[in-house]
């Protein structure tokens, strides 16, 4: 199922299904067997498939040493999720065909059967009637017709993938491999006869018989309960009775689910109509003497008068289950089977029962398409109640692999491809969740999975993708020094984390071009427009001033025209400014023509020779910075066109309030108007902090956030939204060079993230450029995130336009109730907001996805299961990222994500940080100076192994009076706080750490 449901959505489901199918199963010749199994032991094989095995392969291509984290994953997944999978089989029999149509069917095999002639004993592919294929085909896709109407996702799976689950179902050792049968039109190796054979038959060069291939040893049957299959003992349970109050097959599910024992189930519902119990009904009714038949009576009355008051019509119905264990485990298998049986009667109160007569017959009751017999007695149904027993009402992923897995609380396992592919080109994705329920993790998750997907493979080889940040504060920082230390000391620059601080060495000027370009590409140009916009408006205004826009553009042409022209306002070269550009000037010889040399100048020749990273370091100091927009709007041309605009707010010329604000722009924000030095270099993940340049409080305040998370956009995103069309602005001597970059950028996955994106309320500039970024992403193939504290946050815009909602908590009623009108939640999905969205636990952070995948709605109940070595790389906890970071200085990366892994497997110290810090308190000290003071503490124990550190040493104690020195150091800890005592503490002569 795409969406979750509750048991009146499913009623609601079942009775248009039923209307649907009623006509083909009316009578016989057709039957749907519902099958479905779980298996938590195979569950690190379906990882591997699913994730881990490519997630492997692409970090080994793009370099990244993320084996810790991996292999974490490969231990905690297999206990917390199971591996399981639900097919229809559908039957037609030729019991569907008249008399005059089996006649034609017994022909057309004779005459199939001569022109094959003599085949031996291989596979009867003549036995094939294109009359049941046309019933059959046209049945198949009324099935698949009537679950897909009901938002249920079904495909058609193919021959060879049919034989592969059938053989795999009967011996789960081999779940996994890559066995293929061979079929008629596959290629067939021959095979020689024995010695003693003088004729051989034509079966030595065709394909061997099914038998053969399906079965690879014999079962043996052991008792009347157990049957062994190759490695595994298995026994079966027969529901004889079927269940009083009839449920959804997910609720049985869920529930073995949670116990975490392997099963599976064959609910069989064949077309009969009355006729198959017509000789009980007549018997019921002549021996109405006998009170046992009173109740078949009753039951055959409801039927009829189901089937003539709503034309509801009956169903003949059989239901298997079968479970498993190590063939020398065979008390597990005991139990297994008692807690199955117990399992199903709980399932609307059914009656089950393990004496089945042949055990080999009931185990292969439940094996996927090899038979349409079953050991189970059968039972008279209704269709809508049986259809409501077959297993199509668990909730599935649209993607079948993905490099982020999540799981379903019950513990299924649930892929997600963050690359979007086909199923997703437009990937828009919105957090929303309070402080603490886990909105960081899950971004950086996507972030992770997103680095280890198909978004690293391009035309130019397996990079990195491209990923731009804007955060507040640093709950990426954890995620972008992971990617750094599994890039290595060598490539650590391709990942970078910093401050936008308005300092030395943090300049940023916003007229940076293309290298080789002397004016703005049309993209550039937008933002410098709004930029200046937002720089020359009153804090407390949103509308521009009359006139300014076209002030605003002229003034940019005008700044850009006056540095390039000779003898004008260019730029002139400075030695000493560029060591490096002064060296390849020097090394290639390079001669600049005039007496006094232009930075321009400087910057073609550089571009001549191919050094082009060096030809942008000369470039930075060749285009316009702030000030020159002064020098631009007192020129001749802007004067004649503007210089008679008044402003009637302000009584000034547009020109004088446009110098006005851009000097005071230049004197709150100096960086601003330098040259570049905030130089990224090779990096393709960077995240900025704004939180020391976006404040909050005021309208000056806001203004400036607005004009932060603008030039954030820009620094991040400016070559994100390359085109191979923009070459036409390009000049010709760099076309080239700029052609291959901008295909390159253009074809590889982009990812922009905003996070506390409410700080841009009262922004339409800001909002307005990020709706346009929404639009326009999939044809740039750019991706967007969005992370707040409430939905209102985000804006209609980019609301209506995303593909992807997370949705991790709210923090009162009224934000509830805004979510689940706003999405349109149906109300089993309403409840998962309401009350089951509790914050991180110790199993995970359960959040509510709601996609648009395929043209189809999705509302999933999952959580984010990591453990603790990724949780502790991720975390952005103040207490726990402090404690991190000392123990990164001291020890190391990875060895101090092993230590605190060790000593906090939960993922996090704050109940540590808090129970010192209150026991501490208690002594009257300031909190800042104890919180620190306990970090230190903690810190301290984990990098010298004293105190919870003593887990971290070898569990060999040589000497008693170290176990002795050891209990009181951790005895005290609590009892100084309660007495107000200090007492000296005695250090531990043991071995170093390993």
């Amino acid at each position: 199922m795409q969406r979750m449901a509750e048991r009146k959505d499913f009623a609601e489901m079942t009775e248009a299904m039923r209307l649907d199918l009623s006509g083909a199963l009316e009578t016989r010749g057709h039957a749907i067997v519902g099958w479905y199994i779980s298996d938590p032991d195979a569950a690190l094989v379906e990882i591997e498939q699913l994730n881990l095995h490519s997630c492997r392969a692409v970090a080994r291509e793009v370099g990244l040493d993320l084996d810790n984290i991996l292999e974490e994953r490969a231990r905690l997944w297999p206990q917390l999720m199971r591996w399981e999978a639900a097919y229809f089989i559908t039957w037609t029999l030729t019991s569907v065909l008249t008399k005059e149509e089996r006649r034609q069917l017994k022909a057309e095999y004779a005459a199939n059967a001569r022109e094959a002639g003599s085949i031996g004993e291989t596979q009867r592919f003549y036995l094939r009637s294109e009359v049941m294929a046309a019933r059959h085909a046209a049945f198949t896709q009324r099935v698949l017709s009537a679950l897909r109407a009901h938002d249920v996702s079904a495909g058609i799976i193919n021959p060879h993938e049919a034989l592969r689950i059938s053989r795999e179902a009967m011996y789960r050792e081999i779940s996994g491999s890559e066995w293929r049968p061979s079929l008629p039109g596959d290629k067939v190796m021959a095979r020689c006869p024995e010695d003693d054979v003088t004729k051989p038959k034509a079966d030595c060069l065709l394909w061997p018989p099914l038998s053969e291939q399906l079965f690879y040893c014999d079962a043996v049957t052991r008792g009347g309960q157990r049957v062994d299959f190759g490695d595994n003992a298995y026994g079966c349970v027969d529901m004889y009775l079927g269940p009083e109050d009839v449920r959804p097959f997910v609720e049985l599910s869920a529930t073995v689910g949670l116990d975490r024992i392997p099963w599976r189930a064959a609910v069989v519902i064949e077309g009969c109509g009355r006729s198959a119990m017509q000789l009980k009904d007549i018997g019921a009714s002549f021996l109405t003497m006998f009170p046992g038949n009173s109740d078949l009576r009753h039951a055959f009355r409801f039927l009829r008068e189901a089937r003539e008051q709503e034309n509801h019509i009956s169903v003949r119905l059989r239901a298997s289950f079968a479970t498993w264990a190590p063939v020398e485990e065979a008390a597990k298998l005991r139990r297994r089977i008692s807690t199955l049986a117990q399992r199903i009667e709980g399932w609307g109160n059914a009656k089950t029962t393990t004496v089945v007569g042949d055990p080999l017959e009931g185990v292969m009751s439940t094996a996927p398409g090899l038979g349409l017999a079953s050991t189970a007695n059968s039972a008279l149904a209704l269709l809508g109640d049986a259809l409501l027993m077959l297993p199509w009402n668990r909730t599935a992923s649209p993607w079948e692999s993905g490099s982020v897995l999540f799981r379903r609380p019950d513990g299924g396992i649930w892929p997600y491809d963050p690359a979007g592919s086909r199923k997703r080109p437009l990937v828009v994705d919105i957090f929303v969740a309070p402080p603490g329920a886990g909105k960081s993790v899950l971004a950086n998750t996507i972030n992770i999975g997103l680095c280890l997907s198909s978004a690293v493979l391009g035309t130019q080889g397996a990079k990195l993708p491209l990923i731009g940040k804007a955060d507040i504060g640093k709950s990426a920082e954890g995620f972008v020094r992971l990617i750094q230390e599994a890039l290595g000391p060598r490539r650590r620059r391709e990942a970078i984390f910093t401050s936008l601080q308005f300092v030395p060495g943090h300049e940023f000027n916003i007229f940076d071009l293309q290298v080789g370009c002397e004016y703005p590409l049309p993209l550039e140009r937008a933002f410098l427009q709004n930029f200046l916009a937002l720089a020359t408006l009153p804090p407390d205004q949103s509308t521009p001033f009359e006139g300014m826009a076209q002030l605003i553009s002229l003034v940019i042409d005008e700044s850009c025209r006056l540095c390039t022209e000779a003898g004008g306002s260019a730029k002139h070269y400075r030695a000493g400014h560029e060591p490096e550009v002064d060296r390849a000037i020097e090394s290639y010889g390079i001669k600049l023509h005039h007496e006094l040399p232009y930075w321009r100048d400087a910057v073609n020749a550089l571009c001549d020779v191919g050094e082009y990273r060096l030809a942008e370091r000369a470039q930075r100091h060749a285009v316009p910075i702030l000030e020159d927009l002064i020098g631009a709007v007192r020129t001749d041309q802007v004067r004649d066109m503007f210089d008679s605009l008044k402003l009637a707010e302000t009584s000034e010329k547009a020109s004088q309030i446009f110098e006005r604000y851009i000097a005071d722009l230049i004197r709150r924000f100096p960086t601003l108007n330098a040259p570049t030095r905030l130089d990224f270099g090779p990096a393709r993940i960077i995240v900025l902090d704004l939180q020391y340049v976006a404040p909050t409080g005021s309208a000056a305040a806001n203004r400036q956030t607005e004009m932060m998370y603008l030039l954030a956009r820009h620094i991040l995103a400016r070559n994100f939204f390359l085109h191979p069309e923009y070459l036409a602005f390009v000049p010709d001597h760099v076309k080239d060079y700029h052609c291959q970059r901008f295909t390159e950028v253009y074809e590889t996955v982009k990812r922009v993230d905003y996070d506390e994106w409410h700080r841009t309320q009262g922004s339409p500039l800001v909002r307005a450029q990020a709706e346009l970024d929404v639009r326009e992403g999939r044809k740039h193939n750019v991706q967007l995130g969005f992370a707040s504290q409430r939905l209102s946050d985000m804006g209609d815009g980019i609301i209506a336009q995303s593909t992807a909602r997370f949705v991790l908590g709210a923090d009162d009623q009224r934000e509830r109730d805004e979510i689940i009108e706003r999405f349109g939640l149906t109300e089993a999905s309403a409840k998962i907001v309401r009350h089951r969205l509790t914050g991180p636990r110790r199993d995970g952070a359960p959040f509510l996805a709601i996609f648009r995948a395929e043209q189809a709605h999705y509302e999933q109940f999952l959580v984010n299961s990591l453990g603790p070595v990724e949780l502790w790389a991720l975390s952005t906890t103040p207490g726990d990222t402090s404690l991190r970071n000392r123990l990164y200085e001291k020890v190391g990366f990875s060895e101090g994500l092993r230590r605190l892994s060790k000593v906090f497997p939960n993922g996090s110290a704050m109940d540590e940080i808090e129970r010192r810090t209150t026991a501490r308190l208690r002594t009257g000290d300031a909190l800042d100076r104890v919180e620190a003071g306990v970090v230190d503490e903690l810190a301290r124990e984990l990098i010298e192994g004293h105190g919870l550190g003593l887990v971290l040493r070898p569990h060999e104690r040589t000497a008693r009076n170290d176990l002795a020195t050891a209990a009181e150091q951790l005895v005290p800890a609590s009892g100084r706080a309660e007495t107000g005592i200090s007492r000296p503490t005695r250090s531990i002569d043991v071995p170093p750490l390993p």
